[in-house]
């Protein structure tokens, strides 16, 4: 299958990028060292408010019922340009800021020059997960009528708005979980309006034995990205995808 580089627009709400590791410093003290070691690249710290793009966001399957998206909740971030990071205990976790998707090679560039300069100063010790997780927002689509295979549930007299389907998979040491979402509502953050859209949210991960190699790294990253843009492109019917201006 043909994967295309990109689409216009990218339709992107959130990408996030997750690395775990085991750290050489108290966990509390952890967020003053990095300030000091990122502060260099021009990254500066925001403390306990929200940014433009914020992490998480829910999404109203009728009543009484939400989807919520979120990567967590912690009282500061790091931020530089349209790319923000955030400590979670174990985990650093990059995020680009809503509607500002740098792309790939910019994007894995930033993070392996972040990782890179925590290793050398010995904040991070080891490595053992990767993650990559994009979610795209459809605006007035019905994406379950845009996805390869059947969802026909009309003989049964009820309807296939405000709801979501899980799917997972498996290959080797690759797990693949998606959630589609479609014709949900949600409030937007700036104007407070009611946003109706469909989502797909992929999330690709990868656990490995514990490494310092930042090009081991870097490559299980780039596999794991890769993997997500399969998925995401297996997922969405050509018809569709054609309205979405591919670029190979």
């Amino acid at each position: 299958m043909q994967v295309p580089k990109k689409i216009t627009p990218d339709c992107l709400k959130d990408t996030i990028v997750e690395i775990r590791f085991s750290v050489n410093i108290p966990r509390e003290l952890m967020s003053g060292y990095v300030l000091t070691v990122l502060s260099p690249l021009d990254f500066s710290f925001v403390p306990g408010q929200v940014s433009p793009g914020s992490f998480g966001f829910n999404i109203s399957l009728g009543q009484n019922q939400q989807v919520g998206f979120d990567v967590g909740n912690v009282p500061g971030f790091f931020l530089r340009d349209k790319v923000r990071i955030q400590l979670l205990d174990d985990v650093i976790v990059f995020n680009c800021l809503e509607d500002n998707y740098i792309g790939w090679d910019l994007y894995i560039q930033t993070i392996k020059e972040v990782i890179t300069v925590l290793r050398s100063k010995e904040l991070i010790k080891l490595f053992n997960r990767v993650s990559v997780r994009y979610i795209s927002e459809f605006k007035n689509i019905v994406i379950f009528k845009n996805i390869k295979g059947t969802i026909n549930i009309e003989n049964t007299g009820l309807k296939l708005d405000n709801s979501f389907i899980r799917l997972a998979d498996e290959s080797q040491n690759i797990k693949t979980f998606v959630v589609i979402t479609n014709r949900g509502k949600r409030v937007a953050a700036h104007t407070r309006d009611i946003i109706e859209a469909s989502l797909v949210d992929i999330n690709v991960f990868e656990n490995f034995n514990p490494t310092s190699d930042i090009g081991m790294l870097t490559e299980r990253l780039d596999v794991v990205h890769s993997k997500q843009k399969e998925v995401f492109f297996g997922l969405i019917s050509e018809s569709f995808l054609t309205t979405l201006n591919p670029e190979y």
